[in-house]
């Protein structure tokens, strides 16, 4: 028997509006109080009902003091900042809304908007959120592997996503990340895709992605995209952090290293070149990472949350005072 969006309707309105109890829905309809409870299931799957829960606000006095701090240390642009989480997957959510709160306030014109892949933009891209920026056009910002089976390594997924959530055009990039030879992407970059891709991210208006942090534990590495060699290599130059595959150590400093030139992702160059670099990072783990960024002045906005930032305070002063 198929259930009509209206009967889900009439049984979420009486319960979320009308503060009916179940047994009484369920009186009121002739059914088990177990099949209202599935009808209201059924009605928040359909999206007819959409149950939100909001993070209390950060006090405004709290928000300026750090925005001023990290401006003043790093020159950084603009500082967001949700409330902070013990939970790592409650953070990411905090910070997915509060990433999707900040790329509302933005323009509705065209605009070239590359994003990020990692556990974080996937969070973002897969967050319910929806908001009308049809003019923008979104494409992932490094070629796929098969090699990362992690779906939140699936640059296309996320950034298709992404893009329907925003209403905008997406442009899927479909070569690979690793090329097996220096050669074999010098070809590559003859090819027409290759170049159409390369010229969006030239061009654009806004990258948003998030920090790198523990080398050892990244997929790139667990799953033997790059070898053992590259990592120790990493490890010895002392790096906390990479952005879009962009290597730091804890000042700042990106190391450019040969094994990225069998690399098809955003250069360095063409992501220092966006208007507008926004990271969205949290949590004890990405310290060190976002000080290297931050040191590095590689990002105009960070939106973060109060622990982290605090952290970031902290670990700075405390250095600075030795």
């Amino acid at each position: 028997m198929t259930i009509s969006d209206e009967l889900l309707f009439e049984v979420a309105y009486d319960y979320y509006v009308r503060n009916i109890l179940q047994k009484d829905i369920a009186k009121k309809l002739g059914v088990s109080r177990v099949q209202v409870s599935k009808y209201l299931k059924m009605a928040v799957e359909r999206k007819i009902v959409r149950i939100e829960v909001i993070p209390p606000k950060i006090p405004q006095k709290l928000e300026s003091e750090y925005e001023t701090f990290f401006k003043q240390k790093f020159g950084l642009k603009k500082l967001f900042l949700t409330t902070g989480h013990t939970n790592n997957q409650l953070l990411l959510q905090s910070l997915a809304r509060r990433a999707w709160e900040f790329l509302s306030d933005l323009s509705n014109e065209p605009m070239n908007i590359g994003i990020g892949w990692g556990t974080t933009m996937f969070t973002l891209a897969t967050f319910d959120y929806e908001i009308d920026k049809s003019k923008w056009r979104v494409l992932p910002l490094s070629g796929g592997t098969f090699r990362l089976s992690d779906k939140h390594f699936d640059s296309n997924f996320i950034a298709q996503n992404f893009a329907q959530r925003l209403g905008a055009r997406s442009v899927p990039v479909y070569f690979p990340f690793l090329m097996d030879s220096l050669e074999q992407k010098q070809q590559l970059q003859q090819n027409e895709e290759f170049t159409y891709i390369n010229s969006i991210w030239s061009n654009l208006d806004v990258v948003i992605c998030s920090v790198g942090y523990s080398i050892s534990r990244s997929p790139l590495f667990r799953q033997n995209v790059f070898d053992g060699s590259v990592l120790d290599r990493l490890e010895k130059l002392g790096i906390v952090g990479d952005v879009l595959t962009h290597y730091f150590d804890i000042n700042g400093k990106i190391y450019d290293l040969d094994f990225m030139q069998k690399v098809n992702n955003i250069t360095l160059e063409q992501y220092m070149k966006a208007k507008t670099k926004v990271v969205v990072a949290g949590g004890f783990h990405k310290i060190e990472g976002i000080v290297g960024l931050l040191r590095g002045k590689l990002t105009d906005v960070l939106i973060t949350d109060t622990n982290t930032a605090k952290n970031v305070i902290e670990y700075v002063s405390e250095r600075d005072w030795r």
